[in-house]
């Protein structure tokens, strides 16, 4: 009986000793502190003028200048004869157009906010802006 338990505490204590060290080997190195990507931001800007006979006034605006462009026209998206389809495609490929400029640039697109302003007066619509924002990043 005596033996019986000596080999038992034996070979407990082997495996006590032999676990915690197989666990440790297989264990993977954790690295060393790697600090966040720091970013540069950039936001462009499309507002759409919606202003009966084509008087309103359409941009595409980029905080900061992105490649010396602070501002860039877009069309009127009313003529004189109503809603003007050429204009809105023109607008829709010099959107595109800086959209992939900006991708060729290395900046990734973060966030789309879209928000549409009518001015009301007398109970009537007369005026409004399609207004959407574009936010970029690029790591420095």
């Amino acid at each position: 009986m005596k033996l019986f338990v000596t080999s038992l505490l034996a070979l407990g204590l082997s495996l006590a000793y032999s676990g915690p060290t197989t666990a440790r080997a297989a264990r993977p190195q954790v690295p060393a502190y790697v600090p966040a990507p720091q970013y540069q931001y950039l936001q462009m800007t499309t507002i759409e003028s919606v202003v009966a006979g084509g008087m309103g006034r359409s941009r595409i605006l980029f905080t900061p200048e992105f490649k010396g462009t602070k501002e860039a026209n877009m069309e009127n998206l009313f003529s004189l004869t109503g809603l003007n389809l050429g204009n809105v495609h023109a607008n829709e490929e010099t959107i595109m157009r800086y959209l992939n400029e900006l991708a060729a640039d290395g900046w990734e697109l973060m966030q789309t906010t879209p928000l549409t302003q009518t001015l009301v007066s007398g109970g009537t619509t007369g005026q409004g802006i399609f207004l959407t924002r574009y936010l970029f990043r690029k790591a420095k």
